[in-house]
């Protein structure tokens, strides 16, 4: 049994697989894909990458589409990606679509400890306000590094803090990651 994965981005593909990793026991081949985000819109762009992904991958039982809401309100980007999941699983896809608040940093931005590793403190870091409400959340990462003299690298950092984090701790925070979990459980 394989997992299919499109993503928007490098730290996407780099990151997200860990994250199921280190919830889904046991944690089956992930085949992670990037796609641009335009096309995760229109069920044919998505099929042109589907095919010969489940061509290749026989074994592949669903795919997770990782949509960012990038300060868009997260349920018309709902909207949007719901109708296209419809129409390619009419077409026997097995596809599922998960919408990310507002991106993949404020999930990661939800671990403290691990974000405290990361950036090899000993102080306690906490980030008080709510995540999925945070359009922007590597902006707010930039910040936090910057503020213990770091450089904060999304195609570096994402998959390192990813490697570091709780999912636990990420779904107390963010109902997002908490609907993302489940997806990925479901058959």
């Amino acid at each position: 049994m394989s997992l299919g994965l499109f993503v928007e981005g490098k730290s996407d593909k780099d990151a997200i697989p860990k994250l199921i990793r280190k919830f889904l026991d046991p944690s089956p081949k992930i085949i992670p894909r990037t796609i641009h985000r335009g096309e995760m819109f229109e069920s044919e762009k998505v099929r042109a990458y589907l095919e010969p992904l489940l061509k290749q991958h026989p074994d592949v039982v669903k795919v997770i589409v990782c949509v960012d809401s990038e300060c868009t309100d997260p349920e018309e980007i709902w909207e949007k990606a719901s109708k296209v999941e419809r129409e390619l699983n009419e077409m026997g896809l097995p596809v599922r679509y998960a919408v990310v608040v507002h991106a993949l940093e404020g999930w990661l931005a939800a671990d403290s400890k691990a974000l405290e590793q990361v950036l090899g403190i000993g102080a306690k870091l906490h980030i008080e306000r709510n995540l999925e409400e945070i359009c922007k959340p590597a902006e707010l990462l930039e910040d936090v590094f910057v503020r213990y003299g770091k450089n904060f690298q999304k195609t570096v950092h994402d998959p390192w803090i990813a490697e570091h984090v709780d999912p636990k701790e990420i779904a107390k925070r963010c109902s997002s990651f908490q609907r993302f979990c489940q997806l990925v459980r479901d058959p």
